[in-house]
């Protein structure tokens, strides 16, 4: 689903649309989606990093899939945030359920 925004941007990150526009040979508005994509993707591995959200959370905010989402941490250095501790529950939970 898209939606159409009106917003006011410096004149900075104009010229850095523009250079994306130019170097990729997209229109301004494509560059300006691009650019707030990567934008958020950047947010989610960041607040995923600190641990304020889970890795779904994160993929949902990057409009990517949990998988993706996991490449995507992998290519920026994070590591998961599940600990020895929870990943051994989980996997004795499983375990009982056999």
């Amino acid at each position: 689903m898209s939606a159409v925004r009106s917003l006011r941007i410096s004149e900075k990150l104009l010229r850095a649309v523009r250079d994306v526009a130019r170097r990729e040979h997209l229109d301004e508005s494509t560059a300006t989606r691009q650019l707030i994509a990567l934008g958020a993707t950047e947010y989610a591995v960041r607040l995923y990093r600190e641990g304020k959200i889970t890795l779904r959370d994160a993929a949902e905010l990057a409009d990517t899939t949990v998988r993706g989402m996991i490449d995507i941490l992998l290519d920026h250095g994070v590591k998961g945030n599940v600990t020895a501790t929870q990943e051994r529950k989980a996997i004795e939970f499983v375990l009982s359920k056999i």
